[in-house]
């Protein structure tokens, strides 16, 4: 269970509930917001109740959803852009695939639902919906295999571990061995990410290799022509 002393968390509710006149609408097709997952972990970093459109497949945490203006925003202030050839700038931006392999693998231990984030991860098509906001036609969607294959990896080592992102959070010292869910799971995780390091970077690299070829890869390019 999360450590949630001093914090008052979404309460759950229910899928009709999710789904009434009082919430929220998603920011990119405008349809309401429905009940995705609830993550709990080792401390108020870990717990959120996260939602996700069921139009376009945008996700929100519930209490971080931005408005359009403000998620469009966010999108192109991600942005690097540069000239096309045929008069226009054109725009690129890596995003988190809400609709990839991984993150239907993952669910909660989706490598990119990092503690704590946010951010909105975002569709091809909710993508699509906000660039429309601003002007910009959507060019080109590319599913990297490459940057893909790290978040699987990832997101398969949390389905084996005690906390996620084990190694990352330990790295950036925000997990010791006194902390979090005890010693005892620190030092199984400790174990298990040495263990199965090797073969489930090989099977992320099978998993996200197929996922990028059907085009339900974890980590995407955009591109977004604005014509002059």
């Amino acid at each position: 269970m999360g450590i949630g002393l001093g914090r008052s968390r979404p309460p759950a509710v229910s899928l009709e509930e999710a789904g009434g006149p009082g919430a929220a609408s998603c920011p990119a097709c405008g349809k309401p917001l429905f009940v995705w997952l609830e993550t709990e972990g080792w401390g108020p970093r870990e717990d959120q109740v996260i939602d996700r459109c069921e139009e376009c497949g945008l996700v929100a945490p519930r209490d971080a959803v931005p408005t359009p203006d403000e998620a469009a925003a966010a999108l192109l202030a991600s942005a690097a852009s540069g000239s096309h050839n045929g008069g226009g700038s054109v725009f690129r931006t890596r995003q988190a695939n809400a609709a990839s392999l991984q993150a239907w693998l993952g669910a909660e231990n989706w490598a990119a639902l990092r503690p704590g984030e946010r951010a909105v991860k975002l569709t091809p098509r909710a993508a699509g919906l906000l660039l429309s906001r601003r002007g910009l036609g959507l060019k080109r969607v590319r599913h990297l295999a490459g940057p893909g294959m790290a978040t699987m990896w990832q997101t398969l080592l949390n389905l084996l571990t005690f906390h996620r992102d084990f190694a990352v959070e330990v790295a950036a010292g925000r997990l010791r061995p006194g902390s979090g869910r005890g010693r005892a799971a620190f030092a199984i995780d400790v174990l298990v990410t040495v263990l199965a390091a090797i073969p489930t970077a090989l099977l992320a690299a099978l998993l996200e290799g197929g996922a990028a070829v059907v085009r339900r890869g974890g980590v995407i390019e955009i591109e977004a022509l604005a014509h002059r």
